[in-house]
């Protein structure tokens, strides 16, 4: 069974501002210089997207040598299903209210 696109995160530790917001769904999208990320749920008739920009220092991936480095969005394949944690912000761009998803933290699911 599908598991719905917006939830909620479970209990653990959390950066203030965080609200339990959480979106899942197959990568669609990525671009490196705005370091965001877009993923698309798609049930039955119904298809919804999701946008979000990685926060800095957002996210660290383990490496096999066992370093770690930060994730470069180009680098997670299209079709990768993911969940992201995120808080919406409140920014002016080009003089308007927009919304903008900060993502602090990325599961990759099977």
């Amino acid at each position: 069974s599908a598991k719905p696109q917006h939830g909620s995160a479970g209990n653990g530790y959390f950066p203030p501002g965080f609200a339990g917001d959480t979106w899942t769904g197959n990568v669609t999208a990525t671009d490196d210089a705005t370091r965001s990320i877009t993923l698309t749920y798609t049930n039955k008739n119904k298809t919804e997207t999701f946008t979000g920009t990685l926060k800095e220092p957002c996210c660290k991936v383990k490496m096999v040598d066992g370093t770690m480095k930060d994730l470069k969005v180009s680098e997670i394949s299209q079709g990768r299903r993911m969940i992201v944690y995120y808080i919406p912000t409140t920014a002016k761009v080009d003089g308007k209210k927009s919304t903008i998803n900060e993502i602090f933290k990325v599961d990759f699911l099977k």
